[in-house]
């Protein structure tokens, strides 16, 4: 029987701190039948990946972290730690298969990319003219080296989760044949830190904001936002705050008032009946201006349901009319927990229901059932309700285990691969509680997402005697 990892022990060293489609094949004059994603595949995989690597210009780069790969708008991997010339550097490294793509996509006048610290492609510039500030590899060159080399080797479908995702990290050891009671005790007590930071979170966002209702507000801004808008919709609550929204006789009324500030109003005012009357609303309301600061919306690669549009049609329907939504889920018994989460459910759905009626009608004149389904809902209750929930009554916690688990992002499922394998079975391990999923999300925000090189000093590194 392998040796028992110290729970506790662990726990406590974390730390916790406070901080398009991919084409999967292109074809050119050059005869390429490969695409980005498989180059993508080779930076992400050490077992692919060069290691030794020169810019353009003379300089060795040596990979520390490849960095998280991004599967929505922006770079192709965030927050790399690299050493470039000696000199070590934290950005993102956007991917190409000419160099001359960066212009040919829009990268130059797009701050996304702001934050790139190398760029690879695996032909070499033209002249040996890089990117103006931006380090340069030419990853074909450094390929050379790798003898028996061939991009059959690479299953571009095993990635980002499988295929070389849990390389170079010594954590997956540690859970090698451990039990699951043993996994979860580790994910429900790494799951109680988080609930028990995001609680205190919400009491210091009520404070600040001298109303309970506003910081519950924002939460729920956030949690619509899901994964890459999260920021932009607690800006936007902000610009909008919920005093705003209540003045507001009409869900119409708010939703307009919402999309114009948020900056998000359809291009041509006229370019449907739907598209005029919400023009005509945020006009009314003042928001059709430039939105006062910056506001960035993630809207690339993105299925249509998660669109800011949408989520914001929710917003509409549950905040600014009657019943008020945060007495009506802060007054639902939370004696049983199962009972809760039904009774919580049926409180969101009904809430957010009207929202589809400020949607735009599809070409059959169909709009969809309700702008939030289940999943989103049961996402919300364990990211901002149970939390604001605890921010008052620390014994709500236990309403985070009957809550099913959410959809992992790509930041969890690395975190997944890496401690329990890339077959692990997550329907077992964490699927069926948010407690578990809200765990795994806390270990990756304490340890997860460093570099390589910093695991030794990570508890799950090795196996505990």
């Amino acid at each position: 029987m392998p040796p028992a990892v110290d729970i506790p022990r662990c726990l406590d060293a974390l730390a916790m701190p406070d901080e398009g489609v991919w084409q999967m094949r292109e074809t050119s004059a050059d005869g390429i039948a490969w695409g980005e994603r498989h180059l993508q595949c080779i930076w992400s995989d050490e077992r692919f990946r060069p290691r030794e690597m020169r810019t353009t210009d003379g300089r060795p780069v040596r990979v520390l972290s490849a960095g998280e790969w991004n599967g929505g708008p922006g770079p192709d991997f965030r927050n790399a730690l690299l050493e470039i010339g000696g000199r070590r550097v934290r950005g993102d490294v956007e991917i190409h298969i000419r160099p001359g793509d960066w212009f040919a996509h829009g990268h130059g006048d797009d701050p996304e990319y702001g934050a790139v610290a190398l760029h690879v492609a695996w032909f070499a510039p033209r002249g040996g003219v890089a990117l103006p500030g931006v380090p340069h590899v030419a990853l074909c060159d450094a390929m050379r080296a790798q003898r028996g080399f061939s991009f059959d080797q690479i299953d571009v479908g095993a990635y980002p989760w499988g295929g070389g995702a849990a390389s170079g990290r010594p954590c997956r050891d540690a859970f090698r044949g451990a039990p699951p009671d043993r996994i979860h005790a580790l994910l429900e007590a790494a799951g109680r830190i988080r609930a028990a930071r995001r609680a205190r979170e919400v009491a210091s966002r009520a404070v600040i904001a001298e109303s309970p209702a506003q910081a519950f507000y924002e939460e729920i801004m956030a949690a619509l936002g899901w994964r890459g808008n999260e920021g932009a919709m607690r800006a936007l609550a902000r610009l909008v705050p919920l005093s705003r929204l209540e003045e507001s006789d009409t869900a119409e009324e708010r939703y307009a008032l919402l999309v114009g500030t948020a900056g998000l109003l359809p291009k041509t005012a006229g370019a449907s009946a739907w598209a005029a009357k919400l023009w005509d609303a945020a006009f009314r309301a003042g928001a059709t201006e430039k939105p006062v600061g910056t506001i960035r919306w993630k809207l690339g690669a993105m299925r249509p349901a998660n669109h800011p549009r949408v989520r914001l049609a929710a917003a509409a329907a549950m905040f600014g009319g009657a019943p008020p939504l945060r007495p009506a889920v802060f007054s639902i018994p939370r004696d049983d927990p199962a009972k809760w989460v039904k009774a919580a459910q049926k409180v969101f759905s009904k809430a957010s229901a009207p929202g589809a009626l400020l949607l735009p009608q599809s070409a059959s004149g169909a709009r969809p059932p309700s702008p939030l389904g289940v999943a989103r809902i049961d996402a919300m209750l364990a990211s901002a309700v149970v939390p604001a929930l605890m921010a008052e009554d620390p014994d709500a916690l236990r309403l985070l285990d009957a809550i099913p688990g959410e959809d992992v992002g790509s930041a969890m499922k690395a975190t997944a691969t890496r401690l329990f394998g890339p077959d692990h079975n997550a329907a077992l391990l964490y699927g069926a509680s948010a407690l578990r999923t809200q765990g795994l999300l806390e270990l990756w925000r304490g340890r997860c997402r460093a570099a390589p090189e910093e695991c030794a000093g990570c508890p799950l590194a090795t196996r505990q005697r």
